[in-house]
């Protein structure tokens, strides 16, 4: 038997952590409801179809089941609902469902309310295992509300390295190792020079906070290298608690040598700590294991739950029970405000994104229990280790944070999903965001060629810039104990990283397959160089290269790309969820060729799954696997220049939207007429336009838009609040109608048969061309803008757009402009 199983908390009477309710009534000897639930949790794992998602079997009238003398009654009454209470509840026939490939379950209604059906479902909730019952279905443990099971956290990463081998040795990008010059020795208690050319060692990754945090620096290096120092009364009480149950920890695991930046890197020694900064990635990249706290406000919170080395823990599982003597746990939703809060701290801080997504394997402190991951699987404190379960549990890659073959490929939709969720974090001092975005760029130079700049690739520049918000962003700005250079502050307004909140790149539809966006890019306009002055007469140039491989005549680069006839399907089926064969996310121009990537030896095959392996025209790619390749512009090059042509239109409140975050301004010409639009980042930049604003805009980029034929007048929220509908006899007769069209794909049984929900909800087949064309019809072509105002001879960025090329073209400067951004 697994040591999981066979664990003290096993087996552990949880009475506290049960709810009233669970307490209440006596269990049954037999129940219809709780026998199928049972049942389907001792069947296999549905593994699911792309037309049935979802495993559905109907558990009875919710009045009837409420009725039963079973205790599942009492939590059936009061559970709460994810979308709130469900009228005429007791009428209702109650359904279990479970996604594919999915351990957790839930059970939910579904009704018809102001013509529409809705499914309104409870939290997931899993089978509580059970030691004494052989071969048992449960995978819940329960959990001792105060320790650890600290045999199990001893055991992973011996389980880890038996089953998984060298696989979990292997670093996100095939990271060289990085060797920290000083490392905490667990045994002697001190930090030290580690002699060992590949020494074996943890890091920890957590949050400083306003906790006391001793730091090592030039003048206590010395005395912190003195055995035994860091076990002395003077030096633990500046030490957080965090800190000293990780090194606590680390010797309980056998692993001798730390790393822990605050006492590994000299903070007063520049050239020290801008090179292990923008190592870090490989220094977390190198550890055996990483161990992340992130729990608690600051690092004085400490892990907690550790016997023998820290405080208690504080966690309650929420258990009902269901007949036969069976019980199950539900997850929940929504944390404590405590636990979000400290949540908040540790997911969304920009220094520790890198130092997560960067750690092979991972021994995570979070809402008071303990989670294993490492490159191959997640194991959980709360639940029993099943080997089957972990072969379904194994996750796709983050972006480009992954092993498989085709994130070696440049992508600005992967690059765009990494940027998207990292310049959402916080930062507390607004000129670290390049060092806190390092490990990524250093990555990422290994894989654009010619590098990023400023987090903008060089393959793909005059697109990238052309970034946009999600919602509203701001400006970021240095904080109050920065004494730089003002002209240098890293925080340049044409990137993303010069703005705060959620940024994306525009969809590269006219090159990469599986992308929808409403713009397209088909031709640079203007050559781009980056200086490190305004003004300055050396002027690197960046190498923007897709708008010569797009125009590239058909099986260039062979040596990289396959090159085959794309011939389009002959029908579209609106249900598939692949772009592959959405008309609506196809190139203005239908593409007569399809190009399939493929990395010396190793084919990389066009799959759904796969779909960034295949583009629409070839570009070039880095033959270096490694990150050791420099990208040629480093962060002192923070000014752009080009010529280009400008233009003035007038911008007005008038907007049109796709969804609440993608408000578009209108622009128009002197005649009043609607000539493009801007994505505003700053709702101050609003606040102009009570009147009529004239703005100026440079040309970017050529391409096309479906923003002015697609996107509908935006609507305030007072102008579509409207009352809400209670569901009334004739709403209800139509829910019951609709419940007996879904009875075809509901089984009264344990059949379970699988069913999408609702229903009734059917897709159509359609000639692909006739929708092609359709979508063709919408997209207008274009100039990709910047909206920029000067200060000081230098142009800032306020914001991207498009303006209709014939439009343009009537009233843009015939003569091209010198353009300095800063």
């Amino acid at each position: 038997m697994p040591k999981d199983m066979s664990s003290s908390t096993e087996s552990v009477a949880v009475t506290n952590n049960e709810s009233p309710t669970a307490m209440a009534t006596p269990p049954v000897a037999e129940c219809d409801m709780c026998s199928k639930i049972i049942q389907v949790f001792s069947g296999p794992i549905y593994p699911g179809t792309e037309d049935k998602p979802i495993q559905v079997v109907k558990l009875g009238n919710v009045g009837e089941l409420l009725a039963v003398n079973c205790p599942h009654a009492n939590w059936l009454r009061d559970i709460e609902y994810l979308n709130g209470p469900i009228p005429r509840y007791e009428t209702h026939d109650l359904l279990f469902h479970r996604w594919a490939k999915d351990q957790q379950g839930s059970v939910g209604v579904c009704f018809n309310t102001s013509g529409f059906n809705v499914w309104n479902m409870t939290l997931n909730f899993e089978l509580v295992y059970r030691p004494e019952v052989p071969e048992h279905p449960g995978t819940v443990r329960l959990l001792d509300g105060s320790w650890l099971d600290m045999d199990l956290v001893k055991e992973w990463p011996s389980r880890c390295n038996k089953l998984h081998g060298s696989m979990c040795d292997q670093t996100i990008g095939n990271v060289p190792p990085y060797s920290p010059r000083l490392l905490i020795d667990v045994i002697q208690g001190c930090v030290t020079e580690c002699q060992e050319t590949r020494p074996r060692f943890i890091t920890l990754s957590y949050t400083w906070g306003e906790s006391k945090n001793l730091r090592i620096t030039k003048s206590n290096l010395e005395e912190m290298q003195k055995p035994g120092v860091l076990r002395s009364k003077n030096i633990t009480m500046q030490l957080p608690a965090t800190i000293l149950d990780v090194i606590e920890l680390t010797g309980v695991l056998g692993v001798r040598w730390l790393w822990v930046d605050s006492l590994c890197i000299p903070q007063d020694d520049d050239e020290v700590l801008k090179r292990e900064l923008a190592a870090m990635h490989r220094i977390y990249a190198t550890s055996f294991l990483t161990i992340v706290a992130a729990d608690g406000g600051d690092a004085e919170y400490g892990l907690r739950g550790l016997r023998g080395i820290s405080k208690p823990r504080a966690i309650k599982q929420m258990i009902e029970p269901l007949s036969q003597g069976e019980k199950v746990v539900f997850w929940p939703w929504n944390k404590s405000n405590d636990q979000v809060e400290y949540g908040l701290r540790y997911r969304h801080r920009m220094w520790t994104s890198q130092e997560y997504h960067f750690s092979k394997r991972r021994l995570i402190f979070e809402n008071g229990q303990a989670t294993w991951q490492c490159n191959h699987t997640e194991w959980t404190e709360d639940h029993v280790y099943n080997p089957e379960h972990e072969k379904l549990q194994k996750k796709p890659p983050e972006s480009y944070i992954g092993h498989d073959a085709y994130l070696k490929l440049p992508s600005l939709n992967r690059l765009s999903a990494l940027v998207e969720i990292f310049n959402t974090k916080t930062l507390r001092y607004g000129e670290d965001v390049y060092n806190a975005f390092s490990g990524y760029n250093a990555h990422l130079n290994s894989i654009f060629p010619h590098g990023l700049v400023y987090g903008l690739p060089q393959l793909f520049f005059d697109i990238a810039l052309c970034w946009k918000p999600s919602g509203l962003v701001q400006r970021r700005t240095v904080s109050a104990r920065y004494t730089g250079d003002p002209l240098r502050t890293g925080l340049p307004s044409w990137s993303w990283m010069g703005w705060k909140g959620q940024t994306n790149f525009p969809g590269d539809v006219e090159g990469e397959i599986d992308v929808f966006s409403e713009t397209g890019f088909t031709e640079a306009i203007t050559d781009w160089y980056a200086m490190e002055f305004p003004g300055s007469c050396q002027k690197q140039p960046i190498h923007s290269r897709w708008s010569h491989c797009r125009n590239a005549p058909p099986g260039s680069l062979a040596e990289l790309w396959r090159c085959e006839e794309f011939k389009p399907p002959a029908m579209y089926d609106t249900r598939s969820d692949s772009n592959l064969d959405d008309a609506d996310s196809m190139p203005k121009e239908l593409p007569g060729h399809i190009y399939h990537a493929h990395l010396g030896d190793n084919p990389i095959p066009a799959t759904r799954w796969s779909l960034p392996a295949s583009r629409w025209y070839p570009i070039p790619l880095n033959s270096d696997e490694s990150d050791t390749s420099q990208a040629e512009l480093h962060n002192e090059f923070q000014y752009l220049w080009c010529q280009t042509h400008r233009a003035y239109f007038t911008i007005t409140q008038d907007i049109v939207v796709q969804d609440m975050d993608e408000k578009f301004h209108l622009l128009k010409d002197q005649s009043g007429v609607t000539v493009g639009a801007l994505r505003l980042h700053d709702e101050n930049d609003a606040k102009l336009f009570q009147q009529e604003t004239r703005v100026e805009l440079i040309a970017i980029a050529k391409g096309w838009t479906i923003v002015l034929s697609c996107y509908g007048a935006y609507q305030s929220e007072s102008e579509t609040q409207t009352e809400p509908e209670v569901e009334d006899e004739e709403t209800a007769k139509h829910s019951s109608d609709n419940k007996k069209e879904m009875s075809e794909d509901i089984d009264d049984g344990l059949q379970m048969e699988e069913s999408e929900i609702p229903a009734n909800q059917k897709g159509e087949v359609i000639p692909w061309m006739q929708e092609w064309e359709e979508a063709k019809k919408h997209k207008q072509d274009c100039y990709h803008v910047l909206w920029i105002e000067w200060k000081n001879g230098v142009a800032y960025r306020k914001c991207s757009g498009f303006v209709l090329e014939e439009e343009w073209d009537k009233v843009a400067e015939v003569s091209r402009v010198d353009i300095t951004l800063g």
